[in-house]
């Protein structure tokens, strides 16, 4: 079995990086939708403040040219009239190129439009009647603010989607002003007003009235009170005051106004609105950039702060892992060693043991070679049976109930001898040791056995014990013998014993009685006690020499009495 350690812990140490990096890049891809959205609105408010430009200058030459055909001066080389068609297809020119940077495209309906009206010469506008112009200028104005109108819808952040819709409202009132400027240079130039002509102005006052409402009522705090403070003065005084003399004095011959007087205060009321128009695109403008400046930092803020966590969190695991790895590595060289070191001691086992391995429910599962040996029969007709193929008649089931109450109920290992057969019928027998093997839990996955052969053993013992029997039956006979021979040698004989170091040890009656010492006087005495002054010193060297290598000695030793 291969430890896979290694590739887990790498696995495993891999997982909060990765988590992190996941996090980190829904937070950026979050705030990054954010800046895109924002850059979007950003887009679509730089379209609404070209192409308001395009109306202002649209409005600015309608009037012009209004005049001009009011006057009777048709003269297409007016510096007044060329100012404005400059100033207008400077604006046309700028508005494409802001369109096709953010739209990618040449065929959009608004470029279309700029197109055409920037072609307008070819229409000779000032041989045409006054109505005819100011009905294409003002479609064409309309035609742009409808531009202007839809950017809203196209845009997910509310708050300035609203800053677009009160221009919508500014600008339209504008062009209502624009509309009057234009119809009033034709009433006070020809000094009356048509029926169809006073409908008209009326209808733009309204929609001025209407438009101007709506923009106060929507715009905010900031830009109203622009609007309050910057539209008003002596220009819009007056060009209000005109306004009222043409309502209620319809029916005059002469106004006694100086059209070219109206349309220079009604053109700097316009302005005035105009500048209104740039405050407010100044103000989103503004906004948005603050926000775009906030998810910038934000989003710098954020990637430094995962990118810093994931190369400290990295350091740390590559510590970790370091560390875990050489540890691997370790337990890996300990188990391959713990592995070699079993399979040398199964083999060792295996060489010397007969063993055996069942399930739970006592069916065979391994045996070794040596058990094949022993009992005649190979492992293919071993495994899957029952350990009562080689159970030998001989042995009681009392005995088996006893073994398997040890190695099953107790769950202890069971110890003792068991007479087996072979599979020719004979016998032999075996010194066994039966050990359950338990997991966890306690409960028993399998049982081993290891036995050795005891069958010579027990054939010897056998045939002691059979000797033994023949020899007790002569046994108190040759002990009686022994006795009486021993009292024999007692009586007769001076009889002493000592130790190997020559300490006396014993000594008969007889011997007490020649030397006249008492046998606590020479227990523990040096036998040298009883030697003569005048005894051969190489016959005493003779003896001890000859007893120490275990051999009998025989000689005459002269001793001393006490």
């Amino acid at each position: 079995m291969k430890l896979d350690l290694k590739s887990k812990l790498l696995f495993l140490s891999t997982v909060p990086i990765l988590f992190i990096l996941i996090l980190s890049f829904m937070i950026l891809s979050q705030n990054l939708s954010k800046k895109r959205d924002l850059e979007f609105t950003k887009h679509n408010i730089h379209e609404a403040i070209a192409i308001s430009r395009v109306v202002h200058f649209l409005q600015i030459e309608r009037a012009t040219t209004v005049v001009l055909i009011a006057s009777k001066n048709l003269n297409n080389e007016d510096k007044t009239l060329l100012s404005a068609r400059e100033s207008l297809d400077k604006a046309i020119d700028d508005t494409k190129n802001v369109l096709s940077l953010y739209t990618h495209k040449n065929d959009n309906d608004s470029i279309k439009l700029l197109d055409e009206i920037k072609s307008r010469k070819k229409l000779n506008l000032l041989n045409m009647q006054i109505a005819d112009v100011k009905k294409y200028y003002t479609n064409n104005i309309a035609l742009l603010l409808d531009q202007i109108k839809a950017i809203p819808s196209m845009m997910d952040d509310k708050e300035n989607r609203n800053y677009i819709q009160t221009y919508s409202y500014l600008c339209s009132a504008k062009e209502a002003l624009g509309q009057t400027r234009a119809t009033l240079v034709e009433v006070f130039t020809n000094n009356n007003i048509l029926d169809n002509i006073f409908i008209t102005f009326v209808g733009a006052l309204e929609t001025y009235n209407s438009n101007t409402n709506n923009f106060t009522a929507t715009t905010s705090k900031e830009i109203l009170d622009f609007y309050k403070n910057h539209f008003k003065g002596e220009a819009v005084d007056e060009t209000f005051k005109m306004i009222d003399i043409a309502l209620k004095n319809r029916n005059n011959t002469d106004f006694g106004i100086d059209p070219f007087y109206w349309f220079e205060k009604s053109t700097e009321s316009i302005n005035l609105l105009k500048d209104t128009e740039n405050e407010l695109f100044n103000h989103v403008t503004g906004l948005i950039n603050e926000k775009l400046d906030l998810i910038f930092y934000k989003i710098i803020t954020i990637a430094s702060f995962f990118i810093f966590t994931i190369i400290a969190l990295a350091f740390l695991m590559a510590l970790v892992i370091r560390k875990i790895l050489s540890s691997t590595n370790t337990l890996e060289r300990r188990y391959s060693d713990s592995v070699l070191l079993l399979e040398q001691y199964k083999s060792t086992v295996d060489r010397s043991f007969i063993v055996s391995k069942t399930d739970a429910e006592g069916i065979i599962t391994y045996v070794n070679d040596e058990f094949c040996n022993m009992t005649g029969y190979s492992r293919e007709e071993l495994i899957g049976k029952n350990h009562n193929v080689i159970r030998h008649p001989d042995m009681k089931k009392e005995f088996f109930s006893d073994l398997w109450h040890t190695i099953k109920d107790l769950k202890l290992p069971w110890f003792g001898e068991v007479k087996n057969r072979k599979r020719d019928g004979s016998f032999y027998w075996v010194k066994a040791v039966i050990n359950p093997i338990m997991d966890n839990s306690g409960n028993i996955l399998e049982y081993i056995a290891i036995r050795t052969d005891i069958t010579q053993q027990k054939k010897i013992t056998q045939y002691f014990e059979e000797q033994l029997m023949i020899s007790v039956k002569n046994f108190d006979c040759s002990m009686h013998l022994s006795k009486e021979y021993e009292k024999a040698i007692d009586i007769s004989t001076i009889l002493s014993r000592t130790d190997k170091d020559g300490n006396i040890t014993y000594a008969n009656d007889k011997f007490l009685e020649i030397t006249g010492y008492s046998l606590d006087e020479l227990l523990g005495k040096n036998h040298n006690i009883l030697k003569a002054d005048d005894t051969d010193e190489k016959l005493y060297k003779n003896l001890w020499a000859t007893i120490t290598k275990g051999k009998i000695w025989q000689g005459i030793i002269k001793n001393r009495a006490k």
